[in-house]
């Protein structure tokens, strides 16, 4: 027996669902195909929206604005680097601190007339840090631009961690001590890597400043070491990777550094052990009540895993800068091994 014919309709209208498909599909693919290309980070697998703000008749900043970071320059080159580098040290500030930094902008200027003109992107940013960096772009012998210079990296990345580590300083009374300044810019930004900073204050044993008096002294900025991760050790060291082995090439002796050098590195040796000790929220603690005039000792009492005075905790941190040497169950040094000849 026949069958009624009851799915003609449906089928109509799935040939003409398809139809149109197709036409929008090739209206929109004719439509990108005839509009601006996409702008471009130039960095490959990292593709964000940069907006394009108009500053004159024929000229305009390139802005990215994503997880509460905002960078901003008439190069658009420069922006995607800068990004993901201060996106990247929010993940060191939120392990340090227990909380994501503030919204945070930054204005990468060129022109003279570029501070004037950012005001107003910054303005609309609404970010309470702000951190304008005037840029000289390095160019090869035929004036082409070159990558970003790593001291242009180091420099924004210094005064953007130093700027979230003064933005705790929110509820009045003494200012952030400048161990506290220096010691937790260090952590955020990752150099000098630890083991560059503690042989460094190690090879210098006699210079190391007491407690007492680092966390009272006077540190410049410009004491600050900054770098980023990669660059050799201070001092002329030789890097060395997580088992102690030297990595590149050999290095000339360790200099000396300068007192208040050495003040900006302890901050941040002692700083970094206590957590290392005590786990987290400890940076935080010791940020909070010495700000508030109370001494070091008070933060130490309410620790589980270090000693409970200043005394004590710099007899433990000077002991982990110089380790025990490698020695056998007798007491005795144990010979270096060598690598089998097979």
């Amino acid at each position: 027996m026949t069958q009624p014919a009851t799915t003609a309709a449906p089928d109509y209208r799935l040939r003409a669902t398809i139809l149109l498909a197709v036409v929008l599909s090739a209206t929109l693919a004719g439509a990108c195909h005839q509009g601006p290309p996409p702008e471009s980070s130039g960095i490959p697998g990292f593709e964000p929206t940069i907006q394009s703000v108009p500053i004159g008749q024929n000229e305009h900043f390139s802005v990215i604005d994503s997880n509460e970071v905002i960078v901003a320059s008439r190069d658009r080159s420069l922006i995607g680097g800068i990004f993901l580098l201060v996106d990247d040290a929010q993940l060191p500030y939120r392990r340090y601190f227990q909380k994501l930094p503030p919204r945070t902008a930054v204005a990468m200027l060129i022109q003279p007339g570029d501070s004037i003109a950012m005001d107003s992107v910054i303005k609309a940013s609404k970010a309470p840090i702000v951190v304008y960096e005037h840029v000289n772009i390095p160019r090869d012998a035929a004036g082409n631009p070159l990558p970003i210079a790593r001291f242009l990296v180091a420099s924004v990345r210094n005064k953007v961690a130093r700027k979230w580590v003064l933005a705790e300083d929110t509820a009045g009374g003494p200012p952030i001590p400048d161990w506290i300044i220096a010691g937790a810019t260090q952590l955020v930004t990752g150099f000098p890597s630890a083991g560059a900073r503690n042989a460094q204050l190690a090879s210098q044993l006699n210079d190391l400043i007491p407690i007492d008096t680092l966390i009272r002294m006077s540190i410049n900025e410009n004491a600050i070491p900054a770098g980023v991760s990669g660059d050799v050790g201070l001092g002329g060291i030789q890097r060395r990777d997580q088992r102690g082995r030297p990595v590149g090439l050999p290095q000339t002796p360790p200099k000396k550094l300068p007192r208040e050098n050495i003040a900006a590195l302890e901050a941040a040796s002692l700083m970094e052990f206590m957590w290392a000790r005590e786990g987290r929220g400890i940076v935080r603690k010791v940020a909070q009540i010495t700000r508030r005039g109370e001494p070091l000792s008070a933060a130490l009492v309410q620790t589980q895993s270090l000693p409970h005075d200043v005394p004590g905790l710099e007899a433990a941190w000077k002991a982990s800068l110089t380790p025990p040497k490698n020695t056998d169950k007798k007491g005795e040094k144990k010979p270096s091994e060598k690598p089998s000849g097979n």
